[in-house]
């Protein structure tokens, strides 16, 4: 699995920096209490995305059962195919979505409707080491209808050929239940489905941090309000480890369409003054902030 990630990762050299859109909350949020938060899956605001690469994994499964060389590949097919339908909410993964382009009129229509948003560009390394420390991934959204289907066959490929070397097990065996019940075939979509969108969104040129399976009882477990239920989400740590002292951690802020720009930068850059610029920028640094240049409004 780690080996299908590597594929997507190193087929997509990363940009320099990569940028986190927010609210106004979201922002003091970020640099206040330095850390950003991954939602849950099942509780992204399209969880359209998440089903787009579901059933994208079920027709592979579907399609190399009614293709399977044995009997014994066709069982195992078959209980893959019942995991992906029965299980598929059981793991606890969470998400947080970062984009190439830091001014993206789709991104302001999003966080700008009702109070002018930012977008914060985090140093590409520096997220990659918080990532790292959390067991997590960093890794691009896959558009490529092709792409995602070599990604999908060879997820359904490495769950089955693992299953199989697993067939011999006695039912008294302790792994018997899992190896007999889909495998690793949940994790795994857990873990490759949120970098899996629709071709329609490729201007947005996403990247997502993607969680490990975390438990409810984990330290960075926690719960938020949302527009119509409370909504599970992981605090990622940001500032403050000793590996990260002298280098940079955030590069630029982009205040998003606002009637008072300038005004906006203003009190962007007291603030990051505020929380000590050490403390966010590598010391010596400077932290850019502009105003957006796309050509809307919400107010």
């Amino acid at each position: 699995m780690t080996d299908i990630l590597a594929e997507i990762i190193n087929g997509h050299p990363p940009p320099a920096v990569l940028y986190h859109y927010t609210t106004q909350v979201g922002l003091l949020g970020i640099i206040g209490e330095g850390e950003i938060w991954a939602t849950h899956t099942q509780y992204l605001n399209d969880r359209r995305e998440y089903v787009h690469a579901v059933e994208q994994v079920r027709a592979e499964i579907t399609y190399q059962k009614d293709n399977a060389k044995s009997e014994l590949e066709n069982e195992a097919l078959g209980e893959m195919l019942r995991a992906a339908s029965d299980n598929i909410q059981s793991i606890n993964v969470c998400v947080c979505s970062f984009s190439e382009n830091g001014d993206s009129l789709s991104q302001w229509r999003a966080y700008g409707e009702s109070t002018a948003g930012f977008s914060i560009g985090f140093d590409t390394d520096f997220l990659a080491r918080c990532v790292t420390r959390e067991q997590f991934y960093l890794s691009p959204c896959v558009y490529d209808p092709r792409e995602q289907a070599t990604l999908v066959r060879k997820l359904v490929e490495e769950v089955l050929s693992q299953i199989l070397a697993h067939r011999d097990l006695p039912p008294t065996d302790d792994h018997f239940f899992f190896w007999r019940h889909g495998g690793n075939l949940v994790p795994f979509l857990h873990r490759v489905a949120p970098a899996i969108k629709d071709k329609a969104f490729a201007d947005e040129r996403e990247w997502r941090i993607i969680s490990r399976p975390v438990g409810v009882i984990s330290k960075g477990f926690a719960f938020r309000p949302g527009k119509s239920m409370i909504t599970p989400y992981y605090k990622i740590p940001l500032f403050g480890n000793p590996d990260d002292v002298g280098r940079p951690r955030v590069r630029r802020i982009v205040v998003g369409p606002t009637p008072n720009p300038e005004l906006s930068k203003r009190s962007v850059r007291s603030l990051i003054l505020s929380e000590r610029l050490e403390r966010i920028v590598a010391p010596g640094g400077v932290i850019d902030i502009d105003d957006s240049t796309v050509p809307y409004r919400s107010w």
